[in-house]
């Protein structure tokens, strides 16, 4: 698997991944808070086959300011990165804020999407679970200067079980090498962030991935975004935690390739 590393007009950081030539939608990945855009890597493994875009979303501080308009100008610099890389539909896919980020982006209708995934997320942070919560504030609450073993519980929160030693080492880094004001502000608007009234202005289908132990979401949560986004499904992956694209890769592919399949 080879990956080329781009850098969009909107400064942001792009890991494109050219499949087979079959023309295929390229799905465009958006990773969680405290994860990092190579959380997608075991899924984009199983299918080698797709055109992927993996965004940087962190390389976003060096042009976005770190204030209460952070959130809606990632989307837009979001938006316009993959207006550049294509101006065919895509797949959007968006894990935790990345899915947030993904029904915002949806709701606006910039770019055209061909399907629309959301994973371990919903459209409000009302509803996440207390311990969860409790950790994003303790990380918040130390300004910057969160010990490397908050900093491993934040990223470890997102997941069932420990990956490779190798891979946490990278997933820690890419939090901590991170610009603090910059995540701060972003997840600050994610905290406030609800779009449970604008759901049905979502125009295209939608498929829910939710897995049965994820630590933030709930099935509340699911149960919004399939009564708010008119042509809806959801599937519910076992042991796999919020972020089931590094638990369960072999199963998120499945999910994905039934998905892609129906749409064929």
């Amino acid at each position: 698997m080879s990956l080329e590393q781009r850098r969009s007009a909107s400064g942001l950081d792009l890991h494109v991944h050219t499949g087979d030539g079959s023309g295929a939608a390229p799905i465009i990945a958006l990773h969680p808070w405290f994860g990092c855009w190579q959380f997608w890597l075991p899924v984009v493994e199983l299918m080698p086959e797709r055109d992927w875009v993996l965004v940087d979303m962190y390389s976003g501080a060096g042009t976005i300011p770190a204030d209460d308009g952070a959130f809606d100008a990632l989307a837009a610099a979001i938006t316009s990165a993959v207006e550049e890389y294509t101006d065919q539909p895509v797949v959007l896919m968006g894990n935790s804020t990345g899915g947030l980020l993904a029904q915002v982006i949806a709701i606006a209708g910039r770019p055209p999407l061909d399907w629309l995934v959301l994973v371990g997320t919903g459209a409000t942070a009302a509803g996440v679970k207390a311990p969860f919560r409790a950790t994003l504030g303790e990380w918040l609450d130390a300004g910057g200067s969160a010990a490397p073993a908050s900093t491993a519980a934040v990223v470890r929160s997102l997941l069932y079980r420990d990956p490779p030693a190798d891979d946490m080492a990278l997933y820690a880094e890419a939090v901590e090498t991170a610009d603090y004001p910059f995540l701060s502000a972003v997840l600050r608007g994610v905290l406030g962030g609800d779009v449970v009234d604008r759901l049905p202005q979502i125009s295209v289908p939608t498929l829910v991935i939710r897995g049965a132990e994820d630590a933030a979401r709930t099935e509340e949560h699911v149960a919004t975004l399939m009564a708010g986004i008119p042509d809806c499904r959801a599937v519910e992956i076992p042991l796999a935690g919020h972020s089931p694209q590094v638990d369960t890769p072999a199963e998120v592919a499945a999910a994905m390739r039934d998905l892609l399949r129906d749409r064929a």
